[in-house]
Parts: structure tokens; C-alpha cells; sequence
């Protein structure tokens, strides 16, 4: 980058690391152990009626069958993805396997994208700080996390559950992503910062990560890929519209058999593959979304859990979902308050996770919740 990039050099920390914890509280592994099968435990495996053999040849995180070069054994990488206008179009987006987005502060919202193979991982970016409420969703994985700098609480997180941080010291990790120059003429320091599977790799390597000995359980209990999708019985859901906020707004379209997203009530594009963003699966989760002490940024009460909604094939069904400790997986439960998990489709999924303050503005079909919830057993209709 040369001495004029040092001069003008991002100040940030990235932090490409493998989580290395146990799902009992209070407890962390070495970096020598191997997590035992009941360490590593999900709550939702337990319930699930796939027989052993479709387990085992399903990708944990799309329930797709594995490919042939499947990384067994190896950590998966989530990698946190600035959303501003700013920052608009994105990369990596259509490749990941999954994308959360949640309010961080200000009404801006950030997207975590996740990869079972980081080697084959894409350019993704603008690259971006992380936020507890991102690491939370990230920690059950046993992911690798890719991020540029982090709020205090991220920080705290990541050092309680003694997450490996590599911090940028006048420049000498900067072999873990590039800046793309004619980005940061345009959207300035913030929106240019790129990274990819090759760097991804290296940094792994060159630092002595550990990536493997580690399979990560599957993330929602699955229909067995080789069995019909299940169908939905909420009803038709042809368009979603989901406000975070007043600056932040998301919405989705249904064709072509999969969820097309719109930001900012425009295509949300990926750069790299010069294509509108589709996912399989749509969940809209709302819960508490409060502030912390300063007043900035936004803290999920994930341990109170809350409704929502799940999308797939052009339909819909009303669902709750609970989570609890940092380290505790996100669970998907049906609506009637038994503790039973929610079927998902194979595929990629998006998620949301809205203020309970927003279920006001949440609308199918350009029907809105009030609107749902009197007639529930009326099915909506898209408007010509």
C-alpha cells in the first residue's frame, strides 16, 4: 500500500479466529482439544426425525446434500458485511450459505454472512466491525470470524469466550484483506476493505489457526434433502416487507422459486456476481431490541426469545424462537408454545431479527400484522 496508505491507513482490528468453546457454562476448551460430540450438542438436533445416515450427508448449514469436496472437519467463516447506502452493492452476498441481518445502532443495520468452505469463499465485502448481537448468532458455529475493528461489547464477548483476536499493528496484517482503491475514492475508508477465501486461507495458515477438528451442528432442524419441501400452511406470501427502521428497510419478492431482496426499495445487487440477492429461506424474528448505557448501540435481549414469521416456497407460517446464552444455538419453534422445532427447508437462508417496536410495519403481501392477525385464517392475496 505504500507510505501514503500507512498515513491514511484504517485504524481497525481484524480478527480471523476459531472459537473455541463448550456449550456448558462457564466452560472453554483449549486450543488442543477436540470438542466432544456432547459439548457441541445443539438443542434442536435432538428433536429432529432424520434418520443418522441423511444427517451425516447434509451440510449443517443449507441441509443440502454435501458435495464431493465437502470440508469435513473444518470451521466454517463468517465474515461481517457493512449495510449502509454507502456501501451499497456488496459483495459475496449470493454465496453465502448464510446471512443474518440485525440493527446495530443508529437504525443501520449489518449483515453477517456465513460460509461453509471459506476456501471457495468469494470477494465479500465492505468489510465492517463487529456487534455482539452478530457475534451471539455466530458463536454455536464454531465459526471463523472475519471483522475490522468492534464495539466495546463485541470485544468483551469475544475475550470472555477467549476468542483469538489479530489486531493491525502499523499495518502488518494487512496480507488478510485489500482495499479496493477505486472504492475508497468513492465511498471513502470505511466501505473499501475487501476479503476472500485465498486471504482467508493464508492469514489461517501463516498465523497457526486452528481450523479443523471441529463439525459444526446442523443450524435449524432440516427436512431431509432427499424428501418433498415442506409446504407451508400460513398461507400465500408473494412479497415480505420488513422495516428495521426509519433508515433501514428490507424487502423480498418471490420468483423464480426463491426470495429476491430489495434495499432501500432497490435491488439489493451483488458486485460479484452482478445479480440481485436470492435466498431459499426467508425468517423475520422479532424480539426486544433495546439500547445499552450509551445510549447507542443496540443490545438483543436474545435470551427472552420472541415471535415470527418463516418464509419458503411462496408461503408462509407464523413460528417463535428462543436462544438464551451467548453460546446457546438459535432455536425455531412452532407457534403453539410446544417445544417442538420448525421444520426448514434445505437451501440458504436470510434472517432477520426486528424490534418488537416494528411488528407494526411488518406486512405480507402489503397486508400489515394487524391486518393478519384479525383475519387468521383468511388467506392474503397479492393486490394486482
Amino acid at each position: 500500500m505504500g507510505s501514503n496508505m500507512n498515513k491514511k491507513r484504517i485504524y481497525a482490528i481484524l480478527s480471523v479466529s476459531a472459537i473455541i468453546f463448550s456449550m456448558l457454562t462457564g466452560c472453554s476448551l483449549s486450543k488442543d482439544d477436540t470438542p466432544s460430540s456432547q459439548t457441541n450438542e445443539m438443542p434442536n438436533s435432538s428433536n429432529t426425525t432424520q434418520s443418522t445416515q441423511t444427517v451425516n450427508t447434509a451440510d449443517p448449514l443449507t441441509g443440502l446434500q454435501k458435495a464431493e469436496d465437502y470440508p469435513e472437519g473444518q470451521r466454517p467463516a463468517a465474515v461481517m458485511i457493512s449495510n449502509i447506502k454507502a456501501a451499497l452493492p456488496q459483495k459475496g452476498l449470493n454465496d453465502a450459505d448464510l446471512l443474518y441481518e440485525v440493527v446495530t445502532e443508529g437504525g443501520i443495520t449489518r449483515i453477517m454472512a456465513v460460509y461453509r468452505d471459506y476456501k471457495k469463499m468469494p470477494a465479500v465485502g465492505p468489510v465492517r466491525s463487529a456487534r455482539d448481537q452478530h457475534v451471539q448468532l455466530m458463536f454455536p458455529m464454531g465459526a471463523l470470524y472475519a471483522h475490522i475493528g468492534a464495539s466495546t461489547y463485541a470485544e468483551q464477548m469475544l475475550d470472555t469466550y477467549k476468542w483469538t483476536n489479530i489486531k493491525e499493528i502499523d499495518g502488518k496484517y494487512r496480507n488478510f484483506y485489500w482495499i479496493d482503491a477505486e472504492r475508497r475514492q468513492t465511498t471513502g475508508q470505511e466501505h473499501c476493505v475487501f476479503t476472500d477465501g485465498e486471504n482467508f486461507a493464508r492469514a489461517i495458515k501463516e498465523f497457526n489457526m486452528d481450523s479443523s477438528g471441529y463439525e459444526p451442528k446442523p443450524v435449524f432442524d432440516f427436512v431431509p434433502y432427499d424428501q418433498p419441501k415442506r409446504q407451508l400452511l400460513g398461507g400465500d406470501a408473494q412479497k415480505v416487507y420488513v422495516r428495521f427502521s426509519g433508515y433501514s428497510t428490507s424487502s423480498f419478492e418471490y420468483r423464480d422459486g426463491q426470495y429476491y431482496k430489495y434495499q432501500f426499495e432497490e435491488p439489493q445487487m451483488d458486485a460479484g456476481t452482478n445479480s440481485q440477492l436470492a435466498v431459499d429461506n426467508v425468517l423475520v424474528l422479532f424480539g426486544e431490541i433495546n439500547k445499552y448505557p450509551d445510549g447507542i448501540l443496540a443490545h438483543v435481549q436474545y435470551d427472552w426469545g420472541g415471535t415470527g414469521y418463516y418464509f419458503c416456497n411462496g408461503q408462509y407460517e407464523k413460528i417463535r424462537w428462543k436462544k438464551g446464552k451467548p453460546e446457546q444455538p438459535l432455536q425455531i419453534l412452532d407457534a403453539e408454545g410446544n417445544e417442538t422445532n420448525v421444520k426448514i427447508n434445505p437451501g440458504s437462508t436470510y434472517v432477520a431479527i426486528v424490534g418488537n417496536d416494528q411488528i407494526e410495519n411488518f406486512s405480507i403481501n402489503e397486508a400489515k400484522l394487524g391486518q393478519m392477525e384479525s383475519n387468521p385464517d383468511e388467506e392474503i392475496i397479492l393486490p394486482d
